[in-house]
């Protein structure tokens, strides 16, 4: 088993994640890696480009630090699309199949193309409808805050109300008094 140095460590490239974070009128970018953790070692920044030179600084520190303490250094992991060739079979009717074909050749291009344009169209689609779900998560929440919070002050509103009507209870004049 070869023994890997400091400066192999350092040098590894990680896929690196920027997120954006604003709260009230703040904004700053924090980056990070899958490998290390979201909160374990980032950078942040103002800018993207800050976060990520932050976010260099604290790698170096970290891996100095697991490589002294013995610990285990994560290497950086193959992506997903790294694993898969890009090619793969697809079983379908004969109707289909033919559909596609004349489908391709009205378009003047070749089937192979047109199923890489339906695919990539239904990827980018069910990218969107993630986003408009969420967006609509979001909301739901938001609505739901507000009718709380409106319900809360009506309630409020009518409990007030109610005891400003019992007022005829509490008053002994004589023009209320029955015989």
């Amino acid at each position: 088993m070869s023994m890997k140095d400091l400066n192999y460590y350092k040098s590894l490239d990680y896929n690196i994640i920027i997120e954006k974070k604003k709260e009230k009128e703040e904004i700053w970018y924090i980056a990070y890696t899958n490998e290390f953790g979201k909160y374990a070692c980032y950078g942040q920044g103002d800018t993207a480009q800050e976060a990520i030179e932050s976010f260099y600084e604290e790698r170096d520190i970290f891996v100095e630090y697991l490589f002294k303490e013995g610990a285990n250094i994560p290497e950086p992991t193959t992506t997903e699309s790294e694993k898969f060739s890009g090619v793969f079979n697809v079983r379908t009717s004969s109707i289909i199949h033919a559909k596609l074909v004349q489908q391709s050749k009205d378009m003047d291009i070749s089937l192979n193309l047109y199923l890489n344009q339906i695919l990539s169209g239904a990827v980018e689609r069910r990218k969107d409808e993630i986003q408009i779900m969420n967006k609509l998560s979001e909301l739901c929440a938001q609505l739901e805050k507000h009718h709380f919070e409106v319900t809360k002050q009506l309630n409020y509103q009518k409990s007030k109300l109610a005891a400003e009507k019992t007022w005829s209870a509490d008053y002994q004049g004589p023009y209320l008094k029955t015989a």
